[in-house]
């Protein structure tokens, strides 16, 4: 019994983490911007993706994969996960007031 009280308060506080983001939501330099990151890592771009106003993202691989059917897959990865990420912090917004945080 005294076990189930202890994970109560650990719950309560597990539930109202935050998450955050750093750095910027836009790629610097646009597409010769990720061109020139994938390049710094020794990868090749594939694909420049544009989320909403809000977000740019690179999808780099390995270099002379560009007609592998692999970046396509790649490039719905990091939409979905950019999308799951905005969705949460629209969530936390909805339940908390984000001005009081500089969001």
């Amino acid at each position: 019994m005294t076990a189930r009280f202890a994970l109560i308060p650990w719950l309560l506080i597990a539930g109202g983490c935050v998450t955050s983001f750093t750095g910027s939501a836009q790629v610097a330099g646009g597409r010769p911007g990720c061109e020139r990151k994938c390049r710094s890592i020794g990868l090749e771009m594939q694909a420049f993706v544009f989320m909403g106003e809000y977000s740019t993202a690179c999808v780099c691989d390995t270099p002379g994969r560009a007609e592998h059917a692999g970046a396509a897959a790649a490039t719905a990865a990091v939409v979905g996960v950019m999308t799951q990420m905005q969705a949460a912090q629209d969530e936390f917004c909805a339940r908390e007031d984000c001005a009081r945080f500089g969001d």
